[in-house]
């Protein structure tokens, strides 16, 4: 009876594990490599072609890295390090979450209302005697993606910091150590697999960049993500676009493979050393806040502001009054329904395959960091492993959207599981509780809010994604950010806008409930 218990308790145990790889394989490295084999194989040609792309794309995302990073990791650390008024940092934690899950083109009604050359800074400057052009530079590039992955920063680094065990750094300070050195020999060897998990991640969003470079800095600073596009869905040249995928896929791997350090598990304490709040404190909250949060409340309020940027409520009657559907290919109620649909069948998948692979990943087994994959795959290339393949829309989209969310939800994830005392589950297994009864007993209530955090980046994420819907999406299956964008495109910004204030109510209330459920769990 017992070898029975045993052999079944083994083949649950080999099923289990197997779950996330056999999802990546049939998902994801299949359709590529079909997609890959029927675009015709690889062309040096298209390398050569789009020698220039390339080269600005490695220079562009690793400069964007290196800025968000000197904006976001000071930001980390008076989230993390520092006694901050909790009104306020609740403020500055919702504030900063928000520009990672918004569409690209939601981002661009910010910075249009901001930067653009009727926008707020640039009147003001003009007051001042200064005649400068921000849109359509380079500098709107960089700016909108510090803008976009600054949340990246704030979130791993702000957390790693958080949960820094306070005791490290008083017995440093007892043995005379100076705030420098505290901060060179102890906090940044702790902080640094953070850090440049940080940075990689940055540089995957900036190396594949997409919205952003089109609207902001437009088709002079082409990337190699648009020019996937370009080949993919304009000029119908599979093979070259087929190159550049892969050509992207691996040197995002090798980039991945050089900036990855192993994370040590250690059991959670509860004392946090927090330091007085620094006089540069207040600087970084005006400069973060004229550049990141100034374009996000213009954003979110762009409903309410007419082409003048007077208060009006001519967008949301143009809204509901106008054809819709003669503008975007879809009506309003079907916008809402597959939206809603494709965000959480996607989002539920992505939490269940990321339970999986977060459990053996905290155990060691480094082979679960093949969930990362999608990563290293733009939105468009995993888009485009579907173009050929003869399933349902709603299905492909759904899939896609299931796989670009995945790195992050697994980030999350696989900290919440780490997170659980192993001496905890030890206990449980010691007492004879299955497998069954001590993950749904114990590891899901104590993981209850990083999988509802989990749940609400993914869900977020997918209604904000863009660049592989617009590849995939037939209407009337289509979703929020595909037309955001087709009304943007074809000048109905009136409409975007309107649509956009609503986006922003509701990801602001779900960012709302997750800093509530943050403040009871550290209750």
């Amino acid at each position: 009876m017992r070898k029975i218990q045993k052999r079944t308790k083994l083949i649950i145990n080999h099923i289990t594990a197997s779950v996330p790889l056999l999802y990546l394989a049939v998902a994801l490295l299949i359709p590529f490599i079909l997609s890959f084999r029927f675009a015709g194989g690889f062309s040096f040609d298209a390398l050569v072609d789009n020698s220039s792309k390339i080269k600005f794309t490695i220079y562009q995302a690793f400069l964007s890295s290196v800025l968000t990073a000197l904006l976001g990791i000071p930001g980390a650390y008076l989230v993390g390090r520092t006694k901050i008024h909790p009104v306020i940092k609740k403020v500055f934690r919702i504030m900063s979450s928000i520009p990672f899950v918004l569409p690209g083109i939601t981002m661009a009604i910010g910075f249009f209302l901001v930067f653009g050359n009727r926008g707020l800074y640039l009147q003001l400057l003009r007051l001042l005697g200064f005649d400068v052009r921000i849109l359509y530079t380079f500098t709107a590039v960089l700016l909108g993606h510090v803008f976009y992955n600054f949340p990246l920063f704030i979130r791993i680094v702000g957390e790693a910091w958080e949960n820094m065990d306070g005791y490290l750094i008083e017995a440093a300070k007892i043995d005379g150590a100076s705030k420098w050195q505290v901060f060179s020999k102890v906090e940044v060897p702790v902080l640094l697999p953070a850090i440049l998990r940080a940075f990689f991640l940055t540089y995957i969003y900036t190396f594949t960049s997409f919205s952003v470079v089109l609207i902001l800095g437009g088709i002079k600073y082409s990337t190699l993500e648009v020019a996937i596009y370009m080949y993919s869905r304009i000029t119908f040249d599979f093979k070259a676009a087929s190159t550049l995928m892969l050509f992207q896929l691996l040197f995002i791997s090798i980039i991945g493979f050089f900036t990855s350090v192993k994370r040590e598990r250690f059991e959670k304490h509860h004392y946090r050393h927090l330091e007085k709040f620094p006089l540069w404190g207040y600087f970084f909250f005006v400069v973060s806040t004229l550049l990141i949060f100034v374009p996000l409340i213009y954003s979110a309020l762009s409903g309410f502001l007419d082409y003048y940027g007077k208060f009006s409520l001519t967008n949301f009657k143009m809204l509901f009054s106008e054809d819709l559907e003669y503008l975007a290919g879809t009506d309003l109620k079907s916008m809402i329904f597959y939206t809603f649909i494709i965000a959480l069948s996607s989002s539920l998948i992505s939490v269940v395959i990321t339970m999986f692979a977060g459990y053996y990943s905290s155990k060691g087994k480094r082979l679960y960091y093949l969930v990362l994959i999608p990563a290293a795959m733009s939105s468009v290339t995993i888009a485009f492993s579907y173009v050929f393949i003869n399933i349902p829309v709603l299905l492909k989209l759904i899939i896609v959207h299931s796989l670009i969310n995945l790195p992050i939800v697994f980030g999350i994830i696989e900290t919440g599981w780490r997170n659980i005392p192993q001496s905890i589950i030890d206990a449980a297994k010691v007492d004879g509780a299955s497998t069954m009864k001590w993950v749904s007993k114990i590891a899901v209530p104590m993981m209850r809010n990083y999988i509802f955090t989990a749940f609400v980046y993914s869900f977020t994420i997918s209604v904000g994604e863009t660049s592989g819907t617009l590849t995939l999406a037939e209407p009337p299956i289509t979703t929020f950010s595909a037309v955001v964008f087709r009304l943007m495109s074809s000048r109905n910004t009136e409409i975007a806008m309107a649509l956009n204030t609503f986006y922003f109510a509701f990801v602001v209330s779900l960012f709302i409930i997750i800093e509530i459920l943050r403040k009871e769990e550290h209750a």
